[in-house]
């Protein structure tokens, strides 16, 4: 998740009801904690993209570790459930 993504899901927990979900602090101190929304992991990472992708290598190099992070994570949990479930559960 880059700046802008942090920023869009700490206004959605906000307009929840939920305290946010990211605190606001550099990125590279973020990096390695785990922060949960709605049960889900999620990562605060750098996103690279145009140009710039090729002249900082240890970001490269540190979007590489996040992912790889990710799909650690993805590969533990089950198979995510359909929303009609999720909706089912909520009801009960």
């Amino acid at each position: 998740m880059g700046d802008v993504a942090i920023r869009a899901l700490n206004g959605i927990a906000r307009r929840a009801g939920e305290p946010r979900v990211i605190p606001a602090d550099s990125t590279y101190k973020l990096r390695g904690q785990a922060f949960h929304f709605r049960g889900m992991r999620v990562f605060p990472s750098y996103l690279q993209a145009g140009p710039s992708f090729f002249i900082e290598r240890s970001k490269r190099r540190m979007i590489a570790e996040d992912i790889a992070a990710a799909l650690g994570v993805i590969s533990q949990q089950p198979v995510q459930q359909s929303r009609a479930q999720r909706k089912s559960e909520l009801v009960k």
